[in-house]
């Protein structure tokens, strides 16, 4: 997985949870199904991503084991919080909750961006991840303006297209990064 972080396919998971979770309390197919096989993605990119991690990595940020703690207690919270409250405000609550992680799912790889700048190098950044992005915070921002006007649904990923549009301009400044060569290293 090279220098890629683990946060953005756990809070991938996570997010793509809460929304299904908001989706089914809105008895809203639009937000539940596409969330659904959002949630499968997550599930598939965080085994993938936890199969090929060095144990020692430190690019996470934080450990996989810590990954998975604190995605298993937000979840379990969305399910507790979805199970004894009124519908109204469970929903309410799921979708601010929903809203935070979303951004943070949108904004992860711009963790790397110090490092992108200091070195004049964006293979830090996921050109797919990135370009994902950038398509479904369009189409969600659409959706959530026109067909809903719901806040919740509108303004992360307003957020998070102004966050993938930072990620792909700094790809496409910084794509070519010379690479350097180490001492006592032969270039190829």
């Amino acid at each position: 997985v090279g220098s890629f972080p683990l946060l953005p396919y756990s809070s991938m998971c996570v997010n793509a949870f809460m929304w299904m979770t908001y989706g089914i309390l809105k008895k809203d197919s639009n937000i539940f199904t596409p969330n659904s096989f959002g949630l499968i993605c997550g599930l598939n990119y965080f085994y993938q991503f936890r199969k090929n991690c060095s144990p020692k990595a430190s690019n996470l940020p934080g450990t996989v084991s810590q990954h998975v703690n604190w995605s298993t207690i937000l979840i379990s919270f969305t399910l507790l919080v979805a199970s004894i409250m009124e519908t109204n405000v469970a929903s309410s609550i799921i979708g601010k909750m929903a809203v935070f992680i979303c951004i943070v799912l949108f904004a992860s790889p711009l963790a790397a961006l110090k490092t992108v700048i200091k070195t004049k190098d964006a293979s830090s950044i996921p050109l797919p991840f990135t370009l994902t992005c950038m398509l479904n915070c369009f189409l969600w921002s659409v959706y959530g303006v026109l067909e809903k006007n719901d806040f919740n649904i509108y303004f992360p990923n307003i957020m998070g297209l102004a966050s993938s549009i930072a990620q792909f301009i700094l790809i496409m400044i910084f794509r070519n990064a010379p690479k350097t060569v180490k001492k006592n290293e032969l270039p190829l």
